[in-house]
């Protein structure tokens, strides 16, 4: 029982990778997923969030096509075989 946690962009080279699974045994809400993440690549805390805690803007995560938020969103249940998409949000003209 898995969930897939996919990083895009530059959060990629951070991580060293595009993509890891975590036990969903052991995770059962953002907030757990996020820990463990941040856990696994401590480097996404201090790149992704400010020193208050909040998610930098440019940062988006998606679950199953649905954009979270942070703090607000940290209870929202993830089960086995979701997916959470972490990349940078960028923009130009």
């Amino acid at each position: 029982m898995t969930i897939k946690v996919e990083f895009k962009s530059g959060l990629k080279d951070i991580t060293g990778t595009n993509h890891v699974t975590i036990d969903s045994s052991a995770t059962d809400t953002f907030e757990t997923v996020l820990k463990e993440v941040i856990r696994l690549y401590p480097r996404l805390e201090e790149e992704m969030f400010y020193s208050d805690g909040t998610l930098d803007h440019i940062y988006q995560i998606i679950h199953n096509s649905r954009r979270l938020s942070w703090p607000e969103d940290k209870a929202v249940r993830v089960r086995d075989g979701d997916t959470l998409v972490f990349f940078v949000f960028m923009a130009g003209g």
